[in-house]
């Protein structure tokens, strides 16, 4: 079981018992974050606790440590764990959190580690005997059974299935640990019996559910997918994610009632709870109401800006769409911008938006441990439109489609794009680094400073020469075109490790000081640059790149949301974005969501 959302922070002994949120948790924030742990909402819980500006609060700083392990940032986890002093706050919570912070980095490797496994089983064998609490011993008994050790697996889930079924507690949280307590001791009818009565508990939100699927994943993963347990793994399974899109079409009731009865089957058959997709005349917004009807949590993405968004998807088709669009708009979860930019015409635009829809859906499905898939309303030649474009794309990179298909549609008359630009555009990964107190260099260090610091990064970046399109460099800055955004990744992190070896004292800078690198990935122009005399890229997307830099820290790579989110319909990329919070840039620029890049420990 991974850490409990609703549980006592006092870590009382009897933690399965029913509990409160209005006992355990008066400070509003607090309870705040514990809904939206409770809805699976981790970023907005993780943008509730980092702002709270005072971190002189155990609660809150343990509930920003337990977002932070949730979203699997373990590493930043495990330093604020220490830095908050959690330990010696004592309960069963915050002792448990760091035996599970352990067991998170022993399953970061390609295989888990049997050593660190015990080490974290020993953790949460030590705080049950403290606390006398099933939650930190059921989690000990499942280390230990994955990392080879029956016997003591045996005598912690025996107990554990004992001490709850004598409890007689029917929270989710209870029920689910006597679940496992009894797959760990092979007994799959029982534990089959006890997740049916906890997911049928007040209590079995999206949040806790996802702690109880990994861990039953984590078992079936060491027992072997064919073992009598994995059927478990259909029961407790999470809500799925939705990318959503289809094709426009001018509508009539006939056609609507059979589109939206097909469609409503499948959403509820594929259990769907979250959705991202635009809002076109046609299939767009007919599916997201029905995904809000069916009480899912639909999140809106735009490619470019709404204005031009209404006038060119939405309003052809007829004033109702464009009062169902704002309807939908004020039930939605949230609504994000591919790119600010205005409409070029270009149809490459709307394949952006949708590549990002589709990123940004796989991730909330990895924070979930929830399967991702694609809802599509498509005509049976659709293969030849965007949205055929679309089921095409997430197929190639693994993913589901359940695809509606209808006969011919009748399409809108569509107004006309704007008139054609004659300047070269593309999408590419963007880069933008800078060496913070460069400026207060002493003069005499600068030609030091360009040799340890600016040749070490040209060297490194001409290792990745034959994927930059552009290069360009002022003062300590470096701005980098890439041709996509997974090696515009891997050059920025190599970038990063290089500069680890520059001699800080010999420049006379805080031991520690490094590059700080922003990524964004969208379409940009590209042209003659008179000054320079050769081809340099510009726009929209290269202003927002250049204002994350800025907020970047000393010797990190943080990487726009779309960035992140393409980077995420990659194949086995080896890669991790970790949500770092949506953050006021600079200059006015507005606030956006950004993530800290790094190397995936397990390398893929």
């Amino acid at each position: 079981m991974g850490p409990r959302v609703g549980a006592s922070f006092q870590g009382r002994g009897g933690v399965n018992a029913p509990v409160t949120p209005e006992r355990t948790t008066p400070d509003p924030k607090a309870r705040s974050v514990r809904a939206a742990l409770g809805r699976g909402d981790l970023l907005g819980a993780f943008d509730e606790v980092v702002r709270r500006g005072d971190t002189s609060d155990p609660e809150l700083n343990y509930l920003e440590v337990l977002t932070l392990a949730r979203l699997g940032d373990t590493e930043r986890a495990l330093k604020l764990y220490d830095d908050y002093h959690l330990e010696e706050i004592g309960g069963v919570d915050p002792l448990s959190l760091k035996a599970r912070l352990l067991k998170d980095q022993a399953f970061d490797a390609a295989s888990p580690d049997p050593e660190r496994l015990m080490e974290a089983a020993k953790l949460y064998e030590a705080v049950h005997k403290r606390t006398n609490s099933t939650y930190p011993a059921i989690n000990a008994a499942t280390l230990a059974k994955i990392a080879g050790r029956s016997k003591l697996a045996s005598s912690l889930a025996r107990k554990v299935a004992d001490d709850t079924a004598s409890s007689g507690a029917t929270d989710y949280f209870s029920l689910a640990t006597l679940a496992e307590a009894l797959a760990v001791l092979g007994d799959v009818a029982g534990a089959r019996k006890a997740l049916e009565q906890a997911i049928k508990a007040p209590d079995a939100d999206v949040g806790a559910r996802s702690t109880t699927v990994l861990q039953l994943r984590r078992l079936v993963a060491a027992e072997g997918d064919g073992h009598a347990m994995a059927p478990l793994l259909e029961l407790i399974e999470p809500p799925k994610v939705a990318m959503f899109c289809g094709n426009i079409f001018v509508s009539t009731p006939e056609l609507e009632a059979d589109l939206a009865a097909r469609m409503a089957e499948v959403i509820k058959r594929e259990n769907v709870g979250f959705a991202y997709g635009a809002l076109a005349a046609g299939s767009d917004i007919l599916i997201a109401e029905l995904l809000l009807d069916a009480g899912c949590e639909v999140h809106v993405v735009l490619p470019f800006a709404e204005a031009d968004f209404l006038e060119q998807s939405v309003a052809p088709a007829g004033e109702s769409w464009v009062t169902r669009y704002h309807a939908i708009r004020e039930r939605a979860a949230s609504m994000t911008f591919a790119s600010n930019m205005s409409f070029m015409g270009e149809m490459a635009q709307f394949a952006y938006g949708s590549k990002v829809s589709m990123g940004m859906a796989r991730l909330r499905a990895r924070q979930l441990h929830a399967e991702a898939l694609q809802l599509v309303i498509v005509e049976e030649r659709g293969d030849r439109t965007l949205s055929g474009s679309d089921v095409t794309a997430w197929r190639e990179t693994g993913g589901r489609a359940e695809v509606v298909v209808t006969p011919k549609l009748t399409r809108p008359v569509m107004p006309p794009p704007p008139p054609p630009i004659e300047v070269e555009r593309g999408v590419y990964g963007l880069m933008f680094t800078d060496y913070p107190g460069f400026s207060k260099l002493d003069e005499r260090v600068l030609p030091l400073f360009w040799q340890d610091v600016m040749v070490r990064s040209a060297n490194s970046l001409e290792k990745h020469g034959e994927v930059i399109r552009s290069g360009n460099t002022w003062g300590d800055a470096i701005f980098a075109v890439f041709q996509d955004a997974p090696t515009a990744a891997g050059a920025a992190l190599d970038l990063c490790e290089e500069l680890k070896n520059v001699d800080c004292k010999a420049l006379g800078v805080r031991e520690g000081t490094a590059m700080r690198i922003a990524l964004h990935y969208g379409p940009t122009y590209s042209g003659y640059d008179p000054v320079t005399r050769r081809t340099t890229y510009y726009g929209t997307e290269v202003s927002r790149a250049a204002r994350i830099e800025p907020v970047t820290p000393s010797g990190a790579v943080y990487v726009t949301e779309p960035f992140a989110a393409v980077l995420e319909m990659e194949k086995d990329h080896p890669f991790d974005c970790d949500y770092v919070g949506k953050i006021a840039l600079p200059k006015g620029y507005g606030v956006y969501p950004l993530y800290r890049l790094s190397r995936n420990p397990a390398g893929h």
